[in-house]
């Protein structure tokens, strides 16, 4: 019950901890003083890679020192953002009374899961795969795409797993989505590197996705440990093209929009892919398709060596420019030139089209100490999107503006905004002449 000896006239009755999943952690304590105890706080943290120990503390809002304790605090998951199931979470108290006594009850531990479903558990060594709806024969043939993951990442570039790693299966994605608090529509699967934490809504039907899925999150949550981000960064398309390189061969659909950007001299700069990828989704696949080919040309002309080495540069600190130059020799612009020469490209111009400067929808990573965490988030198979278009009127609701009348506002709108434009180009030209006189 105690982290250390509890002082005489210092007593815990009763520490207990219960699971409102999705929603709540809800922590009591029952304690006791023959004086009154004037600190309570509640000592927790997460298990995961992180930059420094995480500890966190809270004191109850609502407590006001007295002989009798009866206290309880809710970590409310709709406020912070929720915890990817299967966190396991460390938890103790802190007690000191008016004497200056002072007692932390033992550290236990709570694993944060959804107890509805009947859980089932196949695993390796290094992995853990748990699903609850279908046969075992569909759990291992995503457990075997976990694996090749592993292999292929292991072999090609060295990276090793320290640490086991969690797949939480859910039946779809609308069962995954009420077990992530606040995740889009459009969210299929999620990472979280430094928990070592995967979680997917799969099922037979889109069992083909859920393959090529599991081994892309994989791929994140091992390069992710590899590099712990307490230094530095990745750029995105060396994360990205490791976790699409551990799928195994490029998608056609992705070599085909490659091969047609290096043709019509549209391919995007290295250093536009450093950050995030684009929202608009013709271009952001250009961009993964790009990120593997450049990942696929370090590895197999320099070796698996020194993409390891790499890695490790990253780890130790340095700097975009400098991790390249460390290990190859080259910066950003001469890998830039190597890679283009090597995929039949022309050379980069001086005008190069950037990246939309928008946040993407697709896989990102920034582990970080602390919940809530971050996620890597793959979007579901991209579907046709047609946009609606709203017309706002002035007119009654059921009469809708003909296509005239709408022309002959924007005509309008435009006579005015060149009248304006006139004004203030005539009080520039008078407010030149003024300070010329002068």
């Amino acid at each position: 019950m105690y982290l250390q000896p509890p002082a005489e006239g210092l007593e815990v009755l009763g520490a207990e901890v219960q699971i409102d999943f999705p929603d709540q952690i809800i922590f009591s304590l029952q304690a006791q003083s023959d004086v009154e105890v004037d600190v309570v706080e509640l000592e927790y943290g997460l298990e995961q890679s992180a930059c420094t120990t995480d500890l966190n503390r809270v004191v109850p809002d609502d407590y006001e020192p007295d002989v009798n304790v009866n206290i309880t605090w809710t970590w409310n998951m709709r406020r912070t953002g929720s915890l990817p199931p299967g966190t396991h979470v460390w938890w103790r108290w802190h007690l000191v009374d008016g004497m200056g006594r002072e007692l932390r009850t033992e550290t236990q531990w709570v694993t944060w899961i959804d107890g509805i479903y009947d859980w089932n558990t196949i695993s390796t060594d290094d992995l853990i795969l748990h699903w609850y709806e279908g046969n075992e024969t569909f759990a291992q043939m995503l457990l075997d795409a976990a694996i090749a993951s592993q292999t292929r990442l292991e072999v090609d570039i060295g990276t090793q797993l320290e640490d086991q790693i969690n797949i939480y299966i859910y039946a779809d994605t609308d069962d995954m989505r009420e077990a992530i608090l606040f995740e889009p529509g459009w969210t299929g699967a999620l990472a979280y590197p430094s928990s070592r934490i995967v979680i997917i809504g799969v099922n037979e039907r889109n069992l083909d996705w859920g393959l090529e899925t599991i081994a892309h999150e994989l791929a994140h949550v091992i390069v992710g440990n590899a590099v712990s981000h307490c230094y530095s960064v990745l750029p995105r398309w060396l994360d990205e093209g490791l976790a699409v390189y551990a799928e195994g061969e490029l998608d056609p659909r992705y070599r085909d929009i490659l091969e047609a950007a290096i043709r019509e001299d549209e391919l995007f700069s290295i250093r536009s892919l450093n950050d995030s990828f684009t929202e608009h989704a013709d271009r952001a696949y250009l961009s993964y398709a790009e990120s593997f080919s450049i990942v696929s040309y370090l590895i197999e002309t320099y070796g698996r060596e020194s993409m390891l080495e790499l890695l490790e540069a990253f780890q130790s600190g340095y700097r975009y420019d400098s991790a390249l130059f460390q290990v190859y020799g080259f910066d950003a612009d001469g890998l830039e030139a190597e890679w283009r020469a090597e995929v039949g490209a022309s050379a980069l111009s001086s005008l190069v089209e950037g990246i939309d400067p928008i946040p993407t929808v697709y896989p990102t990573i920034h582990p970080y100490t602390g919940p809530p965490l971050p996620a890597t988030a793959t979007p579901l198979p991209a579907v046709p999107f047609t946009p609606t278009v709203s017309v706002l009127s002035r007119q009654a609701p059921s009469t809708l503006p003909s296509s005239s009348a709408c022309l002959v506002g924007v005509g309008a709108l435009s006579i005015i905004a060149l009248f304006l434009l006139i004004l203030y180009l005539r009080r520039f030209d008078k407010s030149l002449e003024k300070h010329a006189s002068e």
